[in-house]
């Protein structure tokens, strides 16, 4: 069983710490992400007017991508024309990037928003003492407006 590794850059205050996640996946889950890869080369490629098959130098180059032809992996994801290597490591950053990455985000925001709603929530009932001490804890003057 091939693994797809995953590593996902937590930032924590005030350490850094890095992990690295495993998925295990059989040979018919390898199989269906080298056709969803393929897939997705192939639309960055079409976007761009060239062959559905077309080398990530000329990807790079077309989209104006910093580093022009000898685009980094890097600065291709950054324009949004990368095309990922058909292999273990190009499916790896596949899964990072294009899967992984956009849902952590995604959650992440969901539960900055999920406490913005408390705190609103409080503040609605809170008295004026309180709402002073939750803008100076923010860093900001009392008598803020933290919520309408």
């Amino acid at each position: 069983m091939k693994k797809l590794l995953l590593a996902l850059v937590l930032f924590a205050a005030p350490a850094i710490a890095q992990e690295t996640y495993s998925i295990p996946a059989n040979a018919g889950q390898v199989s269906d992400l080298t056709a969803i890869v393929d897939a997705n080369n192939g639309r960055v490629c079409e976007r761009l007017n060239l062959a559905t098959n077309c080398a990530q130098s000329l990807a790079c180059s077309t989209a104006n991508a910093a580093g022009g032809s000898g685009c980094s992996a890097a600065q291709a994801r950054a324009a949004a024309v990368r095309i990922f290597p058909q292999t273990q490591a190009g499916r790896e950053e596949f899964v990072q990037f294009m899967i992984a990455a956009p849902k952590f985000l995604a959650i992440k925001t969901d539960i900055i928003l999920r406490a913005q709603e408390r705190l609103c929530a409080f503040w609605s009932t809170a008295n004026q003492t309180q709402k002073d001490a939750l803008c100076t804890s923010s860093g900001q003057s009392a008598g803020c407006l933290l919520c309408n």
